[in-house]
């Protein structure tokens, strides 16, 4: 039936853009176009605490930023993201939410917050109300429905616990007087409803985690550090197979690490895709894009049930999926069963390319050659040492699809050996 709307193992972002107004700055080489900052909305935004550096083209973006471009990409309705410099240093500079989401937004104050609907300012409203009754665990779960209202994707906020609302809390009192301001409670609670998976990277502690460092924000656009060449340039391009390996390695401890690193909190997102990670110039890989990633309260979690009856694929993850929307409470004390879900799809659809065609159940493929099969023409281990190749693959596709009862688990560890030899 409904898979959880079809989606656990493929998120879709929804289109992205803003209208292509035309803006004096508009034309500016390397400034943000007004109609992508649209700083005016604030403080129903995400912050400004870099206005004045976006505004005066202190913060660089690459010339491919001219009103053409911007216009084009609102037709196609692509996420603006883009990457420049600020103070010699490279930056990446991305939207908080579409256009359409942000309007969403805006009604949803206004129909709920305000009292006066008709003649409404989304910002005005949530400066003039204190937004402390509005900033609890219970009200801040539902936010996916403004966020996602198809359900397409699992939001940062699904598990909201009061220990993760103390850190947002924390982390949004920009003044450090340990009470937040109607500014900062505004900010807040707009990103929570707009783009939560930056709020995150603004919130986690980035000397234990690989994300970019955040630098802050003006309106929609938030810009980060830039943390190294996209993961896919690894499959594009004929690279060495130790590589890739030990890059597969990284990517398999630092999905372990987020189940099993931190004593508090289970990070657990539902799509894994290549384009969400970096690789840095030392080699190191980063995740760059915290979108789909949940934060889940470990002392929350209902103790009894971290292992699971019989083997769990695509239907059972989906079910989990679709219950978190439904009856998050519940659910949420369950993920820890659920933890080897992020293993699963990186199998899947990173590790190797899995392939469907005419088969009854799928497979893992390790082939040099393009395929058209899976998103970038083959997965990152491909054409590995001819002594491996055909344990890789049945491991890659145990742990995809497990056969048995932790089947995945036991894969995982034979694949690190293969991996490490």
């Amino acid at each position: 039936g409904n898979r959880a709307e079809n989606n656990l193992v493929q998120t879709h972002r929804p289109a992205e853009g803003t209208e292509g107004e035309t803006h004096q700055n508009q034309s500016t080489p390397g400034v943000a176009p007004h109609a992508w900052l649209r700083n005016g909305a604030c403080p129903a935004c995400f912050g400004d605490n870099l206005c004045e550096e976006f505004e005066d083209g202190m913060i660089k973006l690459r010339s491919e930023v001219t009103a053409g471009k911007v216009r084009s990409e609102v037709a196609t309705g692509k996420v603006l993201s883009y990457t420049g410099t600020w103070d010699g240093r490279e930056v990446t500079v991305t939207q908080c939410a579409s256009a359409e989401r942000l309007e969403r937004f805006e009604r949803f104050v206004c129909r709920n917050v305000s009292r006066n609907a008709s003649r409404c300012d989304a910002g005005d409203v949530l400066l003039k109300q204190d937004l402390k009754a509005l900033l609890q665990v219970q009200h801040l779960r539902k936010a996916w429905q403004i966020l996602y209202p198809n359900k397409s994707s699992l939001p940062a906020t699904t598990c909201m616990s009061r220990p993760f609302l103390k850190m947002l809390l924390r982390t949004f009192d920009e003044n450090g007087n340990k009470r937040l301001s109607r500014l900062e409670q505004a900010h807040l609670y707009t990103a929570l409803h707009t783009c939560p998976h930056l709020a995150l990277l603004k919130a986690l502690p980035r000397k234990k985690l690989p994300f970019p460092a955040f630098l802050g924000a003006c309106g929609n656009l938030v810009a980060m550090e830039t943390a190294g060449k996209p993961l896919s340039t690894y499959l594009e391009v004929k690279g060495r197979w130790q590589v890739r390996a030990n890059l597969s390695l990284q990517l398999l401890d630092m999905l372990d690490g987020f189940r099993n690193k931190d004593p508090d909190w289970l990070l657990m997102f539902g799509n894994v895709d290549v384009k969400s990670f970096a690789v840095s110039a030392d080699g190191q890989l980063i995740l760059t894009d915290l979108d789909a990633m949940m934060v889940i309260d470990k002392h929350d979690m209902d103790k009894s049930t971290t292992k699971r009856e019989g083997v769990c694929n695509e239907d059972c993850f989906g079910k989990f999926a679709y219950d978190l929307f439904e009856h998050p409470e519940r659910t949420c004390r369950q993920a820890g069963r659920y933890g080897d879900l992020m293993a699963a799809l990186t199998c899947r659809n990173i590790l190797g390319c899995w392939q469907t065609d005419g088969l009854a159940q799928g497979r893992a493929s390790l082939s040099a050659a393009k395929d058209t099969a899976c998103a970038y023409g083959r997965g990152l281990l491909y054409g590995p040492p001819r002594r491996v190749k055909t344990d890789l693959q049945d491991l890659l596709t145990e742990c995809a699809e497990e056969t048995e009862h932790d089947g995945r688990t036991k894969a995982l560890k034979q694949i690190r050996v293969l991996l490490a030899s």
